[in-house]
């Protein structure tokens, strides 16, 4: 880890565990308070009642509804195997890509080209 947080662990003389959300002490964070925080910051912006787990679900999800394959889906989740993958997941292979990513929260999907010319331009085609 580089940067004003590693030099400040440093300082302090605790070691860098590497961790995504360190305590101010650099020590790991107590999971349920994490997951507390999180909930109270997504309500506090309108999301909802969401936990740090159903936005790995939901990029899973996501990333199969693009059609991305199910074995790249495990190596990005870390699963074992892609068979635990395919168990949690193998629902939104079978046609329910469209419904997978409808969401109040995408909003509308943008068009795949957009319109290039002006709309009171002529047409020459």
């Amino acid at each position: 880890m580089t940067g004003p947080q590693a030099a400040a662990r440093r300082g302090a003389g605790t070691p860098a565990h590497g961790l995504m959300f360190p305590t101010a002490f650099a020590n790991p964070s107590d999971p349920e308070t994490f997951s507390h925080l999180f909930s109270r910051l997504a309500k506090k912006t309108g999301l909802g009642h969401w936990h740090p787990h159903e936005l790995r679900h939901s990029s899973a999800s996501l990333m199969l509804a693009q059609g991305t394959p199910l074995h790249a889906v495990s190596e990005v989740l870390g699963h074992a195997s892609i068979a635990i993958t395919k168990n949690v997941y193998g629902h939104l292979l079978e046609g329910h890509r469209r419904a997978a990513t409808s969401s109040a929260l995408l909003g509308k999907q943008p068009p795949v080209a957009p319109r290039v010319a002006p709309k009171d331009a002529e047409d020459t085609g």
